[in-house]
């Protein structure tokens, strides 16, 4: 998966939560939901509508509208919904991702199955401490590469202790 924001996959959790939408509804909802992770513009979310819609992930019908040129409304194929689970389900492989990518699956989890969520944060955890023992056996030899160990190692350490926060307050 590309590292760029997860539009695609959170349009088809968008179209799973809440049914067939046009564009400009799903925009108003990802602003209105995950706007402050990350924002997207208009054009990025048509283009990845049409993407969708030829990778078969979602169906596209003409919707009239009066004295307007008539507008897409999408629905969510059964690929599409395939394609959403396998994408919510998966830890993320690298640290700065917990943000952009992270946390929309939580935000889907928690509508969709929030049974799943301490599933995902458990894998995700291990995930942290798999790039975190990897991190440790790093010898490096000059200072740069010491000091930017150093900071990897404790952004790891704080991605592993807010997982273990989110376990722990919010029951998940």
């Amino acid at each position: 998966m590309s590292e760029a924001f997860p539009v695609g996959p959170v349009v088809l959790g968008y179209l799973l939560l809440e049914g067939e939408a046009h564009g400009y509804e799903l925009l108003s909802r990802l602003h209105e939901d995950l706007g402050r992770i990350w924002r997207i513009a208009p054009s990025q979310l048509y283009s990845t509508l049409s993407l969708l819609e030829r990778r078969g992930l979602v169906l596209g019908t003409k919707e009239p509208q009066e004295n307007r040129p008539p507008r897409i409304r999408y629905f969510l194929t059964e690929r599409g919904k395939e394609e959403f689970w396998k994408w919510a389900l998966s830890p993320v492989p690298r640290l700065r991702l917990l943000r952009s990518h992270l946390l929309p699956k939580i935000f889907f989890l928690l509508k969709l199955a929030p049974e799943k969520v301490p599933d995902l944060l458990n894998a995700q955890k291990e995930t942290l401490l798999s790039l975190k023992a990897q991190v440790e056996g790093e010898n490096p030899t000059d200072q740069f590469q010491r000091i930017l160990k150093s900071l990897r190692l404790l952004q790891l350490d704080a991605g592993l202790r807010w997982i273990a926060e989110v376990l722990k307050k919010e029951g998940a």
